[in-house]
């Protein structure tokens, strides 16, 4: 009777240690499953708050790069320099337009239209590329472009100074109709009696992007400034989350102003004028594909796209008197949530290995206990 008991003991062994080694896995695959879930989730509010705080560090860049120059602009429209008749007396203030430069180095150039058609516009020359085209002096720092339209009505000249604003060189110029009045900014600011600025544009003089601030004085002349938006693309790139995430920021036509790849943003084609890309002509099928929603939406939400889930989100970037832009944020879920990936995988061989370590010892146990009640 006792042989039988024990004989019997013996698969009711084995069935207890293959039920225990089933439980255990069981648990902790649920468990690996459990803390994924967890962790996905805390990743994915992370991510919502750092889509948060890019838009809030865009929202402060965008204003590091307008609100100086729209004060110093104001500042310069009480000056007399609205009120000068000839290129002598303007030529007085290039100390003050220097300074403002000095101090906005995202300006491209300065400049002030009057009533008469008159013009003048001061450009630092920064790069060896601007030094060439205008085929400045080597120390050449400032140029200063002129056009008087009064008595001497077509004459153009251009002036080269050094960093201490000593005259180098003057030239004079075949004038090719330049009228500022003819221009958008100046109509714009006189029309709208307050400082405005235009869409994005491509400038000509540097094949730069950017937008014109302008602004109108008491006597009728305009200010301007032309303001370059290539930083807003390197903020981009530094805050790009993953490898394959895209950030961009446009605006409601859908122009785009900043790209975290500030290469593709210039349409150069051979045979077409250069201007700025539209959002769904940045080589990308993914933001092709999100630009048939429309651009001037606001959401949070999850798309499959090209074959895998993004989390998308789309804000507008509203900031008092600064033009209507919007930012958009694609991030590759499998990207995101890498970390809960990784610790779900480690989770599961943690599982497995203790199992395959305690399998032989329950084993062990099992056997030396069925031994002595044998």
């Amino acid at each position: 009777m006792a042989r039988h008991t024990s004989a019997a003991l013996v698969p009711s062994a084995w069935v207890l240690l293959a039920v225990s080694t089933l439980v255990a896995l069981t648990l902790g695959v649920g468990l690996a499953i459990f803390h994924y879930q967890q962790q996905s989730k805390v990743i994915l509010n992370t991510g919502e708050t750092l889509f948060r705080h890019i838009s809030q560090q865009l929202e402060t860049e965008l204003l590091r790069l307008y609100q100086p120059p729209a004060q110093a602009l104001n500042l310069l429209a009480l000056s007399d320099l609205s009120s000068t008749i000839s290129l002598e007396q303007r030529l007085n203030y290039l100390p003050q337009l220097a300074q403002v430069l000095i101090d906005n180095p995202q300006l491209n150039s300065l400049y002030q239209g009057w009533p008469t058609g008159d013009y003048m516009m001061l450009r630092p020359l920064r790069t060896p590329s601007l030094r060439t085209r205008f085929n400045a002096p080597f120390e050449a720092v400032w140029m200063v472009w002129h056009i008087q339209m009064g008595p001497e009505a077509g004459k153009a000249v251009h002036l080269f100074y050094d960093e201490q604003l000593q005259i180098l060189e003057q030239r004079e110029l075949f004038n090719d109709g330049y009228d500022p009045r003819q221009r958008l900014w100046y109509s714009q600011a006189r029309g709208s009696g307050a400082q405005i600025i235009t869409t994005p544009y491509i400038f000509f003089s540097t094949s730069e992007f950017g937008t014109t601030l302008a602004r109108p004085t008491i006597s009728g002349s305009v200010l301007g400034a032309d303001l370059t938006l290539g930083q807003l693309s390197h903020t981009l790139a530094k805050l790009q989350l993953t490898a394959h995430s895209q950030l961009l920021l446009y605006d409601p036509e859908g122009t785009v102003i900043a790209y975290h790849d500030v290469a593709r943003i210039l349409n150069v084609a051979q045979g077409t004028a250069l201007r700025l890309k539209g959002f769904n002509e940045l080589g990308s099928t993914l933001l092709a594909r999100l630009a048939e929603d429309g651009y001037n939406q606001e959401r949070l939400t999850s798309l499959v796209l090209e074959g895998q889930r993004w989390t998308l989100s789309q804000s507008r970037i509203d900031l008092a008197g600064l033009p209507e832009t919007y930012l958009a944020i694609l991030v590759p879920e499998r990207e995101l949530l890498a970390e809960a990936y990784r610790i779900r995988r480690h989770s599961v061989w943690i599982t497995l290995i203790a199992s395959l370590v305690l399998l032989p010892l329950a084993w062990l146990f099992i056997t030396r206990l069925t031994r002595r009640r044998g």
